[in-house]
């Protein structure tokens, strides 16, 4: 067999012939081993691009079904409304959705009906989030940071048992006013001066149950690897959590927990210069000791000045109180608590109890 182009061909001429012109096969394929054959194949392909297959009319049924799912959905341009339910008011914006595999915020038209609240997306049609009236028992407008550098006004609502949903748009005050006279049209009152929870927000799913988060923020980790035998240091930014179990690190790039240290073996903080790799000039970082089985071991940790000055405070705090707990005793004979110093020292101001090395 001889080629019939150029044997110097690239591989773009070969897309070129795939996508353009198309390739159809029709062969019988035997596949021997050691002279035996084992497997026989029978092969019948087209392989082409959507537009040269079309072309050919191939797929077109394919292709007519598609269409035909598209332009259905072209033609909903608002979600489907119940019994004696209509429309209000409706504006764009954005609400904070956490609760899959990933956080952000979704777009999409807000609708205020006389029963509800919906956000609903075009393009794909989908409802990205509801609210019935009976389920806000209450509202206010947060001042938040935007990645802008600047600030912006959100509309939170507290939901039942203590859920925040958190909506923005270029006028959340009007969103809210809208809302209000909504709820109260429907005979519904909202509470006032109720606290919000603060909940933060933490990317993926790694908190346990019951465990809460207490402090964070972002925070460049110093991590230690090995390369041709010998340990090297490489920086790597993500968040800082301290939780009421215990303090870990979320590396933002890899969407997973790199460092988690049980509150009980924190042992030390302290904020220090640092060098920064082979670079003279050294910066400050927060140093954490903790404990891990007998062995003393140091994490290091670095932003700006403020927060260091910050974390160095809240996990001080949390050692402080450890070790206060490690130095607490109870009376032998009533089990008042007290520290051992005392006991050993004055003895028990309950019972009367005094320690035999004083006697």
């Amino acid at each position: 067999m001889e080629p019939t182009r150029s044997s110097q061909a690239t591989l773009n001429d070969l897309l070129d012939r795939i996508l353009d012109n198309g390739i159809l096969l029709n062969t019988d394929l035997i596949i021997s081993v050691a002279g035996i054959p084992l497997l026989g194949v029978n092969l019948k392909l087209a392989l082409a691009g959507m537009e040269t297959m079309l072309e050919y009319g191939i797929m077109q049924d394919w292709d007519e079904a598609q269409r035909a799912v598209a332009m259905k959905e072209t033609e909903i341009d608002r979600p489907s409304l119940g019994k004696d339910e209509y429309i209000i008011f409706s504006v764009f914006g954005t609400h904070w959705y956490s609760k899959g595999i990933y956080n952000s915020w979704r777009a999409g038209t807000l609708y205020i009906t006389n029963k509800r609240l919906i956000q609903f997306r075009k393009m794909p049609s989908e409802v990205l989030f509801e609210v019935y009236y009976e389920e806000i028992r209450a509202m206010a407008l947060r001042e938040r940071d935007h990645f802008t550098g600047s600030k912006r006004k959100e509309l939170h609502l507290l939901l039942r048992e203590d859920d925040v949903a958190q909506l923005h748009t270029k006028d959340s005050d009007a969103l809210r006013k809208v809302l209000e006279n909504a709820i109260k049209a429907k005979g519904l009152s909202l509470a006032e001066n109720l606290v919000f929870p603060d909940k933060k927000e933490v990317p993926g799913d790694f908190l346990e149950q019951e465990e809460e988060v207490h402090h964070s923020g972002q925070m460049w980790h110093q991590i230690s690897f090995l390369e041709d035998g010998n340990t090297r240091y490489q920086w790597k930014p993500g968040h800082l959590y301290l939780t009421n179990k215990r303090l870990c690190w979320w590396y933002d790039f890899e969407r997973k927990l790199l460092l988690e240290i049980p509150s009980e073996k924190l042992q030390h903080v302290t904020v220090q210069n640092v060098q920064f790799g082979s670079a003279p000039v050294e910066e400050k970082s927060l140093l954490v000791l903790y404990k891990e089985g007998k062995e003393n071991k140091v994490v290091c940790f670095s932003f700006n000045e403020a927060s260091l000055r910050e974390w160095e405070k809240v996990i001080g705090e949390l050692t402080k109180e450890h070790d206060a707990g490690k130095r607490m005793e109870t009376c032998p004979r009533c089990g008042r608590k007290a520290t051992r110093d005392d006991l050993l020292i004055n003895g028990c101001s309950r019972c009367g109890w005094v320690s035999h090395r004083i006697q």
